[in-house]
């Protein structure tokens, strides 16, 4: 039976919408510049800001564009320790708007000099959180490698980032209390693909390490699964003068309290030879579910939140996907920055899903 005796017709592809984007220099697909190269929901662009700025703070900031879903998301998380602030706000997209506005329903991550300088700004309307500071880079951006996972023949997850050290300067204020933040290293990612933030994974271990030293930085990725196969790894060295050392293999020791990260130690080689040894020593904790990590819709929503780390049945509702504020050593030498874990069913950390606190 053809199209014409039932009716229906033939299926015609929506024609492509040209905007004022398209005006500017810089496609990179033969298609107008609101057609990304997914068309799914979850392909988004995004921006990742984190500073541990000491034993009593650490705090993440980003913002997103998700063209296909027709939103910008803005987040932030500040956490003292014992109090952590979570905040979510998303505003509509519509094609043609600008991908680079930087404000989204108070939170402003806006870049003032491209792979240079970056402005982040927000002030709650109650007055329990705040903040201005300015990155500033200190290193040359990373690439990572792309990541490309197919389920059933389709596209699940196909995402890249770049890793840049900076160095931090200006206030966060949580109740009242304000932490002036001076010269502080700091680290931020940009990425953009199509990837879902659904936390940390039921099976399997995620790990990334952003360490910062006085005159170099260490990054590293790595994904396995549930019984450790390593799926992802990625790493690298870098310092001020632009040398870049890859990374070529990550051994790691570490220790749980459940599924939250409470020390242990990496065996890194490099491209050149060399090994060199990671100590991590956990300091403060950002629970990411709070800033939309969550396999939740509610959680992934605009929310603003107040938890108190001191009740354990809080941090038990929190725990999933987790930034530790860390105090690192590079073969002696000190450092600071995060650890990102995910822990879900893992041969080694977590054999059974009763093996420890969820």
């Amino acid at each position: 039976m053809t199209d014409t005796e039932t009716g229906a017709g033939p299926q015609i592809a929506a024609p492509p919408v040209v905007t004022a984007l398209d005006e500017s220099y810089g496609h990179q697909r033969v298609a107008p510049r609101t057609q990304t190269e997914h068309e799914s929901p979850n392909w988004q662009e995004r921006c990742y800001h984190l500073l541990f700025a000491g034993d009593d703070l650490i705090l993440n900031m980003g913002r997103a564009v998700w063209p296909q879903a027709g939103l910008r998301r803005a987040f932030l998380g500040a956490c003292t320790g014992t109090v952590q602030h979570c905040v979510r706000v998303d505003a509509p997209y519509a094609p043609g708007d600008d991908p680079d506005e930087p404000v989204v329903d108070g939170v402003r991550v806006q870049s003032v000099a491209p792979l240079k300088e970056v402005e982040l700004a927000y002030a709650d309307p109650d007055g329990s959180l705040a903040l201005e500071l300015t990155y500033r880079s200190r290193f040359v951006p990373l690439p990572t490698t792309p990541l490309r996972i197919e389920q059933d023949g389709a596209v699940a997850t196909h995402y890249m980032n770049f890793f840049q050290s900076g160095v931090y300067d200006g206030w966060v204020e949580v109740e009242g209390n304000r932490h002036e933040v001076r010269g502080r290293h700091g680290f931020r990612d940009r990425g953009w693909g199509v990837r879902k933030h659904e936390g940390a994974p039921r099976r399997g271990l995620v790990l990334a390490v952003m360490a910062e030293f006085a005159g170099r930085a260490l990054y590293m990725l790595l994904f396995e699964t549930a019984s450790g196969r390593r799926v992802l790894q990625d790493g690298w060295l870098v310092d001020g003068s632009g040398t870049v050392r890859q990374v070529t293999g990550i051994e790691h020791d570490l220790t749980f309290d459940g599924v939250l990260l409470s020390g242990g130690q990496l065996g890194v080689d490099l491209d050149d030879g060399r090994r060199l040894t990671v100590g991590i020593d956990p300091r403060i904790r950002l629970f990411l579910s709070g800033v939309g990590y969550s396999p939740d819709p509610v959680r992934q929503g605009p929310g603003r939140e107040r938890h108190d780390l001191t009740d354990p049945a809080v941090v038990a509702f929190l725990r999933g996907q987790t930034d530790h504020g860390t105090v690192f050593t590079l073969d002696g030498e000190p450092g600071h920055g995060y650890v990102e874990t995910g822990l879900g069913v893992h041969a080694r950390y977590l054999p059974s899903e009763d093996g420890g606190p969820r």
